[in-house]
């Protein structure tokens, strides 16, 4: 299959965007909470972009495996209803923060299985799928197997331990037979892929990638049900449990209805974090490869969250819950952070300190203030938003670089938000907010007597202020929302076509009547 004429032949004007289906086995955490966020503020990007077009997101929870068996039998509940439960929790923070996802996928579902178990029979009717004796290190932790120069011995505990390289995760020597995956001859076409399609972003990952092809053979695709009882058995033979990261990718099939044919397919971006890169950049490709199916136009990889440059740990008590942030620092104040904050190309580091700052200076203090400041009836007694057709020539001159700006800030956020570079366009944006009140300031408004002057500095106010919560919205879509409505901004009027400076405006709009603020200081 000529994999680059399926990638160019989808659909340009249509998005496919997927989170990781994540692992059921602990309720959410700022980490999760993070590739939620990046990923809806992709979506809505997208949407925002191309509104006429047909967009799809997905998220979910994988439910299968022996850490989640492990889990709910330490809970004391049924593995299925532990399950539900922590999906549960998933599904509401998505809720809580406006995470705005179009299908949610759990692995337990009925309409998965059927998907898996179709994919399954298609590599086997290929020929790509054999039963063998496995011999290697198996860690329950990562559910996978590791070869003997990817692990070491160790004292732990006064004990000799197997364990593996860097992780220090323990490993036991299994050897059992096992259905295997002929994945060592698709990797030259998933190298090519890898090299030729520019798909893995940010580029910073991709010798990691390409690391990771040096290293794997044929790939063992299941496990002894009796070890692993918790999963989807392997068609046709009950003894054997389906891996578990094979049934977990699948779920992006699932998604549009697989095994039917769909013009979605393949998805435009997937995103991950570092951890799970092997998993997508070489077994996905292989499989998709295997069954003749097209692969994914882009893989986003994201660095991890430390909490206090320390790793989050069940261990350290130092795991962020997304709901107790939520209440210290409101859903779209944390959106905002993590957005703000959040560099892709590596780990990002949350304190409760930076993010108080973070959140009070630019939102409260930069838009905030600018919003609340300008539309006071003190200073526009009758609430309108001014026209453009007689500006004051003198305040205009003082605010030529301002417009400079506002004229060429849509295109600076479309390059960035078009590379997931969400901080980069947040930073611009918030640049031309600090000088729209650098301009408020100077001229002092609340001093002028000049109707025309005031009237010409409110109008480059509130156009910073109108073109900055139309970039926002992917963002921060409440305040955005409230932003925009306080301007008297009519829905149809929030396109990104609308998100440029307006020379010629002769109506004048009623500002709306809602002068609360979006968001009070936070302590």
């Amino acid at each position: 299959m000529n994999y680059l004429t399926a990638i160019s032949s989808v659909r340009h004007l249509s998005s496919f965007i997927t989170t990781p289906i994540y692992y059921a086995n602990a309720v959410p955490h700022v980490g999760h909470l993070y590739t939620s966020v990046i990923s809806d503020a992709y979506h809505r990007w997208m949407k925002l972009k191309y509104p006429n077009d047909t967009h799809l997101f997905s998220t979910g929870t994988d439910e299968h495996g022996i850490k989640i068996l492990r889990a709910a039998e330490k809970s004391g509940q049924d593995v299925k209803l532990f399950c539900d439960s922590v999906s549960q929790k998933f599904r509401e923070v998505a809720v809580e923060f406006g995470v705005e996802a179009t299908h949610y996928i759990r692995t337990t579902d009925v309409a998965h299985k059927q998907a898996v178990h179709h994919l399954w029979k298609v590599l086997y009717d290929n020929d790509l799928i054999y039963k063998d004796i496995y011999k290697g290190w198996y860690s329950v932790v990562d559910e996978c197997f590791y070869k003997d120069k990817d692990v070491e011995e160790i004292i732990l505990e006064g004990k000799k331990t197997m364990v593996v390289k860097g992780t220090k995760t323990i490993v036991e020597l299994i050897e059992e037979e096992n259905y295997m995956f002929k994945l060592s001859k698709f990797k030259n076409e998933v190298r090519d892929w890898i090299v030729n399609s520019d798909v893995i972003r940010p580029k910073h990952y991709l010798p990691q990638v390409l690391k990771f092809l040096e290293m794997e053979d044929d790939l063992s695709v299941s496990r002894c049900r009796k070890r692993l009882p918790w999963g989807i058995d392997v068609p046709s033979d009950d003894q054997q449990t389906i891996y578990v990261w094979l049934d977990a990718l699948v779920n992006y099939l699932t998604v549009i209805g697989y095994p039917q044919k769909s013009t979605l397919w393949p998805p435009s971006c997937q995103l991950l974090g570092k951890d799970i890169i092997k998993f997508h950049a070489l077994y996905w490709p292989a499989f998709l490869l295997g069954a003749g199916l097209p692969l994914p136009r882009r893989l986003f990889i994201h660095g991890h969250w430390l909490v206090d440059n320390t790793k989050m740990s069940k261990s350290l008590g130092n795991v962020v819950n997304p709901i107790d942030l939520k209440q210290r620092f409101t859903a779209e104040g944390v959106r905002y952070f993590l957005l703000k904050q959040g560099v892709p190309h590596e780990d990002s580091n949350f304190t409760e300190v930076k993010a108080l700052n973070v959140i009070n200076s630019d939102l409260v203090n930069n838009l905030g203030n600018l919003l609340s400041r300008s539309t006071v009836p003190k200073l526009n007694v009758n609430q309108i938003y001014p026209n453009s057709n007689d500006l004051d020539e003198r305040l205009l001159a003082s605010a030529n670089e301002l417009i400079e700006e506002l004229n060429v800030i849509r295109d600076k956020t479309t390059k960035h938000y078009d590379d997931l570079m969400f901080y980069k366009g947040i930073e611009a944006i918030m640049s031309v907010l600090k000088q729209a009140n650098g301009l408020f300031q100077l001229h002092e408004p609340w001093k002028m007597t000049e109707e025309k002057k005031l009237s010409s500095l409110l109008f480059i106010c509130y156009e910073s202020v109108r073109i900055s919560a139309i970039l926002l919205q992917p963002i921060i879509p409440s305040v955005s929302d409230h932003t925009l409505t306080r301007l008297g901004i009519v829905n149809g009027e929030r396109n990104l076509t609308n998100a440029t400076f307006r020379y010629n405006t002769s109506s004048r709009g009623s500002l709306g009547k809602n002068n609360a603020p979006f968001m009070n200081r936070l302590k």
